[in-house]
């Protein structure tokens, strides 16, 4: 373990050739200037402004003033500030960074290394800085940057590309939401006006019905009125009164004849509008119109980072053969359920199969009605099997590491893939 512990810095201490020394009188307006002399009489670092000033005052012309090669690296009254080997600590502000934590990545003056990397091995910057900004790590950094920034920019510019597919999707989603409900409202408009050219119909009918027979009653009513008025009158003869009489005899039979019908006629249509079903469950649907339904991603190429450096290393074979199985596995779908313990679909042998990858063992076998294809993990210790050739999903439990079948979800033919995203299941 190296932890050098709390000590005096070694630059205040014996000062360090690779240090940057500041301007005090400049600091002290709050600028910065790189020393450039040295005021052994008042004990102070300034820039070559500050040298020349200094010599030109009449209380300070007969100071002695040390040049750049021959000012000491340190002196023991310097402030620290004026000193910038490196940064200030973020955890300890009055403290300079003076060490490098490679285990942990980590920055920080001696107070973090005896609080926080006390088992580490920590390395002192004074000691391995100009090796390492001399070497090939610190050359390879500048390329990095390049790279991330290159990648970045392609980031920005796929950004950009999905902002227009999203805006051009609202777009043509919403014209399409716009026309459909265009479609309904022209629809209801005609089949309102449909119904109401019936109701107007039927009205009119009945209308004009009750009003022929309404004339009918006045007509035979001023018919009887003239009838007993001829029968009453004192200036006809008997002869003329008989013949009167005679005939209107005749003419009242047909007159009840004729009252029998209009009985018959005094009636009128009742109707009622009935709700249509249909669009009395649509005013009731939650999903009135359509739904939004997710339908996959858009998607943009991303830059893969340079994988030359890496070393791919070849791990032990699973097999996955069961003693049950007769024909050759065939494996379709893999599905991560927990860190080593893989579900997969067995195509050939119509079955999945449980695999811990730490045994290297198949450790549950699970017979399918149909040839499985794809294979999805869902929560609670349960999974989702695709049979394209039997137009179904198989839902399963995995629980206690044991495959066990559960209910099934009729599909359209040919459903192959399945994943689950968004708390719910895409096929």
């Amino acid at each position: 373990m190296e932890v050098p512990g709390k000590k005096r810095d070694p630059d205040l201490d014996k000062g360090s050739a690779d240090a940057t020394v500041y301007c005090q009188p400049c600091e002290e307006g709050g600028k910065r200037a790189v020393a450039q002399g040295f005021c052994q009489t008042c004990e102070e670092y300034m820039c070559a402004p500050c040298v020349e000033y200094h010599k030109r005052l009449k209380m300070s012309r007969n100071h002695i003033l040390l040049s750049k090669d021959r000012m000491p690296s340190f002196y023991p009254t310097t402030k620290k500030s004026a000193i910038a080997d490196t940064d200030y600590c973020n955890n300890h502000p009055k403290e300079m960074i003076k060490f490098y934590c490679p285990t942990h990545g980590d920055l920080g003056c001696g107070d973090c290394v005896v609080l926080d990397h006390r088992n580490c091995k920590v390395d002192y910057i004074a000691d391995v800085a100009k090796e390492f900004v001399t070497g090939k790590s610190f050359r390879e950094l500048e390329p990095s940057i390049k790279r991330a920034k290159d990648i970045l920019s392609g980031f920005i510019r796929n950004v950009k590309e999905l902002f227009g597919d999203v805006k051009n999707q609202s777009k043509v989603e919403i014209d399409k939401l716009r026309k459909f409900r265009a479609e309904i409202n022209t629809y209801l408009d005609r089949r309102e006006n449909e119904l109401l050219d019936n109701i107007k119909k039927v009205n009119t009918e009945d209308e004009n019905a009750l009003s022929a027979l309404k004339t009918d009653c006045e007509l035979t009513k001023t018919g009887l009125e003239a009838m007993r008025t001829e029968l009453t009158s004192g200036d006809v003869s008997v002869n003329q009164r008989y013949v009167a009489s005679r005939r209107s005899q005749k003419e009242l039979r047909r007159i009840y004849d004729n009252m029998e019908k209009m009985a018959d006629r005094m009636n009128a249509r009742k109707y009622l509008f009935t709700k249509d079903a249909d669009t009395e469950r649509l005013l009731g649907s939650k999903r009135g119109l359509g739904t939004l339904d997710v339908a996959g991603e858009f998607r943009k190429n991303i830059p893969v980072p340079d994988l030359s450096t890496v070393t791919w290393k070849n791990g032990a074979d699973i097999h996955v053969r069961a003693p049950q199985g007769q024909e050759t596995c065939i494996i379709t779908g893999l599905a991560l359920l927990s860190p080593g313990l893989f579900l997969l679909t067995d195509h050939g042998n119509s079955c999945a199969k449980l695999v811990d990858a730490t045994t290297r063992a198949v450790t549950s076998r699970l017979e399918l009605p149909g040839g499985p294809w794809d294979v999805c993990a869902l929560p609670d210790d349960q999974a989702a099997v695709t049979l394209p050739f039997k137009s179904m999903i198989q839902l399963m439990s995995t629980k206690g590491g044991q495959l066990s079948r559960g209910k099934e979800i009729k599909v359209s033919f040919g459903c192959y893939g399945i994943a689950y995203y968004n708390n719910r299941p895409a096929y």
